[in-house]
């Protein structure tokens, strides 16, 4: 598996608990996991994937609206954080829409511009730093809790 493939996997997996929002009982605990599973992902894209884009003129602005589409979702979830109910329901489809619009982007504008790089990154060692960031991001918020 290759970096972008891992990123496209986290994507699908983060829009399947976002599309059984509609159908799930209990809202606020599918929240908690949306919620950690959006922090781990943003998390690995941060410190492993965006920093590489940076050092390509062409994708420079591609990883900057990318970090700025996080500082949203991250905003949404903490309001999310503090809202009930109806308030809850109308912000949480605003955090859907944010999300599927920051995956999209990626996978139809930065990861094919990845593809076609010449001299662009080793794609297999970055999936297993990304994995590492992940497990290792994963043990300290398990220790924190």
């Amino acid at each position: 598996m290759n970096a972008l493939e891992l990123l496209k996997r986290d994507h699908d997996a983060i829009t399947a608990l976002l599309a059984s929002a509609n159908v799930y009982v209990d809202m606020k605990r599918l929240f908690e996991r949306i919620k950690s599973e959006l922090e781990i992902h943003a998390h690995i894209e941060e410190t492993a994937f965006y920093p590489i884009l940076q050092n390509h003129e062409l994708l420079k602005d591609l990883a900057r609206d990318a970090r700025a589409q996080h500082a949203l979702i991250k905003e949404l979830l903490a309001d999310l954080e503090k809202q009930e109910g109806a308030e809850f329901e109308k912000n949480f489809q605003a955090l859907k829409a944010e999300v599927q619009l920051h995956f999209t982007e990626e996978e139809n504008e930065i990861f094919p511009q990845v593809t076609s790089l010449k001299g662009g990154p080793d794609l297999g060692r970055l999936a297993e730093q990304l994995a590492a960031n992940k497990k290792e991001y994963q043990s300290t918020q398990g220790s924190l809790a």
